[in-house]
């Protein structure tokens, strides 16, 4: 990649970074974003709980506590123009004893105070009326109905490809390395990246668990992110219906706890855990981990049955010693701006963050680049298909006009040849992508029927050969030769 030059240069291209990137493409501004993943969403925005949250666990006057109601509003006006999942299901926070009454109390409270609606405490026994999985030994929950639940892939996916249609540039795989000050360091200018430099007069951190780190190359270091992994179990769709609500049990300092929750895609979600760590890059799981996950979900939904797992992951929180995000323009170096520490509310939020960053940027930053609307913006956009959604006409319809809709590759999630080539069309390199973009492997098998015609789909496609294609970019080739080749390899 050659210098290039622009008004504005995003890092990290997950939930924040994509709703910033769609909201400053309203506008006439040359914007960039970069991400040193092969495929996105990566980092925080790829594993997690995928709630939209109410807003009644933060405390009033915090910055969570203002955009959470917000972000949960924007979510539900912009899911059909941008044409991601979002399912209407609630929430309950569940106690257990006289103590978790009164917590669920200053909840309610607090609720109020961010202006939540519907929010009511309600019996154990009503509870157990509407949702007949629970356990018995709950007293008392918090309902909030509006709560939600959401395809996290498909929201990022939405954000960042209509930001590209109204010409945001997105560099995958570019990591940044360094950021460009004017010789008395007063303002910025830029960044370097692995594969050149991008020049522009506002830089904006929004680098997840290394959002300290970048900032630091700013001379900011008035805050520090604890990488916090929480591990997670996805269930077959099987038992999905076991819970038509997400499901917390009362909060503690640690955070959250372990939820139970039906998926966007009808799956049933169970974590996660809320271990601190000093790496910022391990997302192992462990049998410690997984076995609290298991304990936490019996607890508020005794029957769930184990054998109906199909696959473990881990996601890092990018969790700030502030205890609230980092919004803010810096006075030096003027043109440095932070969207840091956003840990949960944070998907929920991010909109109304991007949507405030704008008006901090249009007031602080005036003088370095102008926010004309554009005339051209195009504020919607629609997703590849989703066959498995369809009804028989409107399948029919897809396969005469193209058959490669008639061709079946991953049958878990009915995924077709047809949206497995659009997805690539729009962008996707990987089989990891290509997973984000249709489910094609998200299923009960993991990938293990449909895998090989993947890959080979993708090299088709993209003119290479099956040893290049790769899961999530760099060297995690499936591939290194032929079978036969290295049998008589073994032989010599």
């Amino acid at each position: 990649m050659t210098d290039k030059t622009f008004d504005i240069v995003i890092v990290g291209a997950g939930i924040v970074g994509a709703t910033l990137a769609r909201e400053l493409s309203a506008y006439s501004l040359r914007v960039a974003v970069i991400d040193k993943a092969s495929d996105i969403p990566s980092g925080a925005s790829r594993a997690n709980s995928a709630m939209i949250h109410a807003g009644y666990d933060d405390q009033p006057g915090t910055i969570k506590a203002d955009f959470c109601p917000i972000g949960n509003r924007l979510y539900h006006e912009l899911a059909a123009p941008l044409d991601f999942t979002l399912k209407e299901c609630g929430s309950y926070v569940c106690g257990f004893d006289d103590d978790d009454r009164i917590h669920l109390e200053k909840l309610l409270e607090q609720g109020r105070a961010n202006r939540v609606p519907g929010l009511e405490i309600i019996s154990g026994e009503t509870l157990r009326r509407r949702e007949p999985y629970a356990s018995g030994d709950i007293t008392h929950a918090l309902r909030a109905p509006t709560g939600a639940v959401i395809n996290n892939f498909e929201a990022v996916l939405a954000f960042i490809d209509n930001a590209q249609q109204n010409g945001v540039e997105l560099f995958l795989e570019t990591e940044l390395k360094d950021l460009l000050l004017s010789a008395d360091g007063a303002e910025v200018v830029g960044v370097a990246t692995n594969r050149g430099r991008l020049f522009a007069p506002v830089v904006v951190n929004a680098a997840g668990v290394y959002s300290d780190l970048v900032a630091r190359m700013a001379g900011d270091d008035s805050f520090f992110i604890r990488p916090t992994r929480g591990e997670y179990y996805i269930m077959d769709k099987r038992i999905g219906s076991l819970v038509n609500s997400f499901f917390f049990a009362c909060p503690t300092p640690k955070g959250k706890g372990i939820t139970v929750a039906p998926t966007a895609e009808n799956n049933l979600l169970i974590g996660p855990t809320s271990i601190v760590q000093p790496g910022r890059d391990d997302t192992s799981t462990t049998a410690d981990g997984l076995a609290e996950v298991i304990d936490g979900a019996r607890r508020l939904i005794p029957s769930i049955p184990l054998n109906m797992a199909i696959t473990a992951f881990s996601g890092l929180r990018a969790n700030p010693d502030t205890k609230d995000f980092i919004v803010n323009v810096l006075e030096r170096p003027l043109g440095f701006v932070n969207a840091a520490g956003i840990k949960s509310p944070g998907f929920t939020s991010a909109p109304a963050i991007a949507c405030h960053l704008v008006e901090l940027m249009k007031d602080r930053l005036a003088k370095r680049i102008s926010f004309i609307p554009d005339p051209t913006f195009i504020p919607e956009r629609k997703h590849t298909p989703r066959f498995e959604m369809l009804s028989l006409e409107e399948k029919r319809r897809l396969a005469e006009a193209d058959p490669r809709y008639a061709q079946i590759v991953c049958r878990c999630e009915m995924v077709t040849e047809g949206q497995i080539v659009e997805a690539i069309t729009r962008g996707a390199r990987t089989v990891a992508a290509v997973k984000i973009w249709t489910r094609a492997g998200a299923g009960r098998c993991q990938g293990g029927f449909c895998g090989p015609r993947v890959v080979d789909i993708l090299a088709r496609e993209l003119g290479v050969s099956c040893e290049e294609i790769t899961r999530h970019g760099g060297h995690s080739r499936y591939l290194v030769g032929k079978t036969k080749d290295y049998w008589f390899r073994g032989e010599n």
